[in-house]
């Protein structure tokens, strides 16, 4: 007689499943869309699933930013190894981050319908940018970027509100980018 046997258990796949599920719903619809059922049934799990992996819905969302960030950084690392100027080169990262209107669904979109859903995760991304401008303080801490990362933000609400043309977009985002190669 032939011996069945069992599947594998691999709870670190299951878990990675259901902080992606969590990623793509406050990449849609900020914070608010992401249940425990919402997640469990895009991740192809029971809400039992969810819990066995996270206590509460508060530990998952945390664990959702944790995992944000850890993709934001390795997004803008990658991005500047890529950059030969170095002058401006988090900012040119960021803009090519937060302005990728080829990704409706990312880490960037997720993290910033979160921070606009539910402000307490705010410190996040706080923690995250002040990192990123000392880390890069000799190329990047200028007002003049400063103003051209906020400019990038804006058009980044502009695009979620569905009142920017793609056209208008690219275009956006290529004049900013041409302004990061001026020093201050």
């Amino acid at each position: 007689m032939k011996k069945i046997e069992q599947p594998k258990k691999q709870p670190e796949v299951v878990r990675k499943r259901i902080i992606e599920q969590a990623i793509i719903l406050a990449s849609l619809k900020g914070i608010s869309s992401v249940s425990i059922q919402s997640v469990a049934s895009g991740a192809g799990v029971t809400k039992g699933g969810v819990f066995h992996h996270f206590s509460s819905k508060n530990v998952l969302i945390h664990e959702m930013m944790i995992e944000i960030m850890h993709q934001l950084d390795a997004k803008v690392e990658h991005l500047i190894h890529l950059d030969q100027a170095e002058y401006g080169q988090f900012t040119r990262a960021y803009i090519q981050i937060a302005l990728d209107i080829d990704e409706t669904i990312s880490p960037w979109n997720a993290l910033a319908m979160t921070m606009l859903t539910e402000n307490t995760f705010n410190s996040f991304w706080q923690k995250w940018i002040e990192m990123k401008l000392i880390q890069y303080k000799e190329t990047d801490y200028c007002f003049d970027l400063e103003m051209i990362r906020l400019a990038a933000d804006g058009l980044w609400l502009k695009n979620m509100t569905s009142t920017c043309e793609a056209n208008d977009l690219v275009y956006a985002k290529n004049q900013l980018l041409n302004r990061t190669y001026s020093s201050c």
